[in-house]
């Protein structure tokens, strides 16, 4: 995931460590919070739902499970992360002016983009498969088939869906310039 996000930051040379982090923590408690959880379900419960085995119950199970899953992608270790967002541009000091809402739209479009990769797709359900086992037994190979087969419809969904929000969140959130 890091090694993807950091191939992101030759698209975006113009932001300092500063407002790449900034942009990082807002995105990520933007996509963490109940309302971008929301959003999230209501982006992806038909397209996961569709290749959902029926006895699964998608459209109850998705509304009910989401939010883990969402805080763990989206949590302050997770994809937005600076550490993951911004690695490449922190390793070097710049002191730059206010962020363009170019350059704020570019890192944000470029990170999305990333989930609808296969391998880090993979890596991604692999790393949620921990969570399925806190579930109870009789639910956990539920959530296992769900990650399996869910799981890459709903980042490729996420992957798509860049022109909703990310000029809006740059303006209105990051105030860019």
């Amino acid at each position: 995931l890091i090694i993807a996000l950091a191939l992101v930051g030759a698209a975006s040379a113009e932001l300092s460590c500063e407002d790449c982090s900034m942009i990082g923590v807002k995105a990520g408690e933007a996509a963490s919070s109940e309302e971008g959880i929301q959003g999230q379900i209501s982006l992806i419960l038909e397209p996961v739902c569709a290749v959902m085995p029926a006895e699964l119950q998608c459209e109850t199970t998705v509304p009910e499970y989401w939010p883990y899953i969402a805080g763990g992608l989206f949590g302050p270790e997770g994809w937005f992360a600076p550490a993951n967002l911004c690695s490449d541009i922190c390793v070097k000091k710049s002191i730059l002016g206010t962020p363009t809402c170019d350059d704020c739209a570019m890192r944000l479009y470029g990170s999305i983009s990333y989930m609808a990769d296969e391998e880090i797709q993979i890596s991604t359900i692999t790393a949620f498969m921990g969570l399925c086992d806190t579930f109870p037994e009789g639910d956990k190979e539920m959530c296992k088939t769900a990650l399996e087969i869910g799981l890459p419809v709903a980042m490729n969904t996420l992957a798509g869906s860049g022109d909703m929000w990310i000029n809006n969140f740059c303006k209105d959130d990051i105030g860019c310039m």
